[in-house]
């Protein structure tokens, strides 16, 4: 875990240095999530969500008391205000000389919101999710081989997405087996365990930046009275998912209530402020469920029309449409495997920098399969893939051209990359002229007994070679 020091900050603790990334000093930082791409759903992501245009709400949610809060952070230009508090975040944070690693960095927005724009604060909160992930992680990412079991069970599992192309978690608190209640504290850290792996797998393989950022939530209580609602366990998700996933849930639906709940409910939510009324919805009826939702991203029993789901992994998604109050199914068959398309550092997303231009703020990356995975599927090419891929091949051609002109230059058409130099081992190459007597000695040594024998290898012979991560 990284150490503290006297002025909170965080040590590298053994994180190797990483470049400036959005206006912060970052270290690499662990892996959070190993999932085969078997295990991977068809329907992860859809095409669709490349070329949504999210709605002005969607964006940013207005409250009646002149609140606002921002809902999509990335690859969109920010508010005078909102850029001046980021400037002002990352100023901070490069004085007090921190480091982040570039999954906190990219939330900086999402923490200056819930710190009401103080720096300080933000900078607390960042610290407080980096140490949690370096504690949680440090013994390897969340993987699916690790969950797989407990996915069986269909207590937490994402159904569909909502009319914003939001992907939706379901969660089942009658559906939590006897095991875990018995032994509590296991029990919470399985349920925590495949939380945390839907939401790192739902950052990495399910959002569009600047399009689709958030997820909804829902939360069945079917069959549980005052008694029996899992309040503990339900407090350690809204835990983790508050202080470490801030800004991620759009909206937090809770269903199929007794009526002893419901009452309670309702005094509680005359507590919450209009940012959490915002969030929270707690329905009385399922039928409020399609005001948000097609019919067919929904299980029959939270008022869909899609059959009980039996099979809860990989992720049983739907394809489009995603209108609200939708009753159609999908006429054509949905495109599959879009999840390919963005790179790691695509789906992360960035912030925006006003020194740079419109264009370099909005692009997406993707990945080095994209240009052809969109051409195979009869798409056209977003802009900003086929200017990376033109860059790409001719970065190709010129490397290869340069290869070339070496090649020509050198005597033998021997380059300059066929020469290795260990500096670390202090040795230095030999001019020719020693090479040449060194050759000629090694072949005096050497006793030839059989024409056919195999020669000696010449001078420039292959050397071990060595590469650094990608």
């Amino acid at each position: 875990m990284p150490k503290k020091t006297k002025a909170g900050k965080t040590a590298a603790g053994g994180f190797k240095k990483g470049p400036m990334m959005d206006g912060f000093r970052t270290i690499e930082e662990p892996a959070y999530l190993s999932v085969k791409e078997e295990n991977i759903a068809p329907f992860t992501v859809p095409l669709e969500a490349f070329t949504f245009q999210p709605e002005p709400d969607m964006i940013v949610s207005h409250f009646k008391n002149g609140d606002r809060e921002r809902k999509i952070y990335c690859n969109m230009e920010l508010s005078e205000e909102e850029q001046a508090s980021v400037k002002l975040l990352q100023e901070t944070a490069k004085k007090e000389g921190l480091e982040f690693f570039p999954s906190v960095a990219i939330m900086a927005g999402r923490f200056l919101s819930r710190a009401r724009g103080d720096p300080h604060k933000a900078i607390k909160l960042m610290h407080a999710t980096q140490e949690w992930k370096a504690e949680y992680f440090k013994a390897g990412p969340v993987a699916d081989d690790q969950v797989f079991e407990d996915l069986k069970y269909g207590v937490v599992y994402f159904c569909g997405r909502d009319y914003g192309l939001r992907p939706t978690i379901v969660c089942r608190a009658n559906r939590i087996p006897d095991e875990w209640y018995k032994d509590k504290k296991a029990g919470i850290e399985r349920l925590i365990k495949v939380l945390i792996f839907c939401m790192e797998y739902m950052v990495r393989y399910m959002v569009v930046p600047g399009r689709v950022e958030n997820n909804c939530l829902i939360v069945d209580l079917k069959g549980l009275g005052i008694s029996g609602v899992p309040i503990s366990a339900l407090s350690q998700i809204y835990s983790v998912m508050s202080h470490h996933y801030i800004g991620r849930v759009f909206r937090f639906y809770v269903v199929n209530m007794s009526s002893g709940l419901s009452t309670i409910a309702g005094w509680v939510k005359g507590l919450l402020t209009d940012r959490q009324k915002q969030k929270l919805a707690l329905l009385d009826t399922l039928d409020d469920l399609k005001k948000d939702f097609a019919s067919h991203q929904l299980e029959e029993d939270l008022g869909g029309s899609r059959p009980a789901i039996t099979k809860f992994f990989p992720f049983p998604l739907q394809g489009p449409p995603y209108e609200k109050n939708s009753t159609e199914s999908c006429s054509t068959k949905p495109v599959e495997g879009a999840h390919k398309v963005l790179s790691a550092m695509g789906a992360r997303g960035r912030i925006w920098d006003p020194s740079k231009s419109k264009e370099e703020n909005q692009d997406l990356e993707y990945s080095a399969e994209a240009y052809d995975w969109f051409v195979q599927n009869g798409f056209a090419v977003p802009p900003d893939c086929h200017r990376q891929h033109e860059a790409a091949k001719k970065a190709e051609l010129e490397k290869e051209a340069e290869a070339k002109r070496l090649a020509a230059e050198s005597p033998g058409g021997i380059t300059n990359s066929d020469l290795k130099v260990n500096n670390s081992d202090g040795l230095a190459m030999q001019d020719e002229e020693e090479d040449d007597e060194v050759e000629e000695e090694e072949e005096e040594d050497i006793i030839i007994q059989d024409p056919a024998a195999i020669k000696p290898k010449g001078l420039f012979s292959c050397s071990p070679c060595w590469c650094g991560n990608n």
